[in-house]
């Protein structure tokens, strides 16, 4: 299947890559500026969304730089990438449940939800390392002045167990956004509306890339990558960024 992409389109869905990891590492460090100038542990939880997204496509980007620099990927990183892309999910969703409730305010329930968030990360990595060899896909099979890539096998037990991770947290964190969004208005139900449209736009794009539903899906790989530039830069308007300086 990834024998059959061209070199540009394979270019690009590395550069994608390496332009998320530049992003998000951008996104940090307002975070870490923000967060010393207001001390505000919003800002602190933004620093952990933007390094869970950064190290997520680490590998990819990675696979990119040794292409671009020495004409071929180096020995070992087939065996690395995909270390970096899903080690970081069960972080980066916590981080956007802990904006959310930043934002809106914890639930009742928030001890509870917790709780069921720490089982699930404890198992989603030991599902995850268990059967890591036959789970996750890496295109080996391409030239050697290609970009490596990867994403989660369909009929593999961890493809479903990251739906089950994916979809409560994108509904905790909607519910969230939209509630504060309801209770605001002016100029801060308007940051709220960037925060209500990046949530799908990141939870979509990031399933897109992961998880492959077709073949020509490999083809476009991109998309969704920069549709996660354009999430973070709406997160970045909504939630970072000062008012006064929008």
């Amino acid at each position: 299947m990834v024998s059959m992409i061209s070199p540009i389109i394979n270019w690009l869905n590395g550069f994608s890559a390496f332009a998320i990891v530049c992003c998000a590492w951008i996104f940090v460090f307002l975070c870490i500026y923000y967060y010393r100038k207001h001390k505000l542990k919003i800002y602190f939880n933004g620093i952990l969304l933007g390094l869970a997204i950064a190290f997520g496509w680490t590998g990819i980007t990675l696979s990119f730089l040794s292409v671009v620099i020495y004409g071929e990927n180096l020995p070992g990183l087939s065996s690395i990438i995909s270390y970096f892309s899903y080690s970081t999910i069960p972080f980066g969703a916590l981080a956007i449940i802990l904006v959310a409730w930043d934002v809106a305010g914890a639930p009742y329930l928030k001890k509870i939800v917790i709780i069921g968030f720490v089982a699930f990360a404890i198992t989603y990595y030991v599902i995850l390392y268990s059967t890591f060899e036959y789970a996750i896909v890496v295109s080996t099979d391409i030239p050697d002045d290609q970009v490596l890539d990867d994403w989660i096998d369909p009929t593999s037990i961890f493809y479903y167990f990251v739906w089950l991770g994916v979809i409560p947290t994108a509904i905790i964190t909607a519910i969230g956004f939209n509630k504060f969004r309801k209770l605001t208005a002016g100029e801060v139900k308007k940051r709220s509306l960037y925060l209500v449209i990046a949530t799908p736009i990141v939870g979509v794009s990031i399933l897109l890339d992961t998880v492959i539903f077709m073949e020509p899906q490999v083809n476009l790989l991109s998309i969704p990558r920069f549709l996660i530039i354009l999430g973070l830069y709406l997160i970045y308007r909504g939630l970072v960024r000062p008012p006064e300086t929008i």
